[in-house]
């Protein structure tokens, strides 16, 4: 991976909000699904465990529920975004896959 690949301005990604974005990583295009958590950039490739779909219902656009976790647009995965483990639905206690990102200089970057 390029760890000075920016993903987004910091001040682009609000606590609690889920975004979308296209990097590389070990040379494919990929999508990953980037929030912040507790104040910490959190980043998962934007793929759910169930059946491989996308998370969101359209480009940039995810679902949450009250509790502000991350919900797959397709079959209703619940998704805790600590460490992206699913709580409720049809692939419970499956993981998102995490990438790498780190925040410097008012940048979120992959690492």
């Amino acid at each position: 991976m390029n760890n000075d690949e920016f993903l987004c301005i910091s001040t682009d990604l609000n606590e609690g909000q889920f975004r979308e974005v296209r990097t590389t990583i070990s040379s494919q295009t990929r999508f990953l699904v980037l929030t912040r958590f507790k104040g910490q950039p959190r980043a998962w490739l934007n793929v759910c465990p169930h059946q491989g779909r996308s998370l969101n219902w359209a480009p940039d656009q995810f679902l949450t529920d009250s509790d502000g976790h991350l919900v797959c647009a397709a079959h209703g995965a619940v998704f805790e975004c600590a460490q992206g483990r699913c709580i409720s639905g049809p692939c419970l206690n499956a993981s998102l896959t995490a990438v790498a990102v780190e925040e410097r200089e008012g940048i979120i970057r992959l690492c």
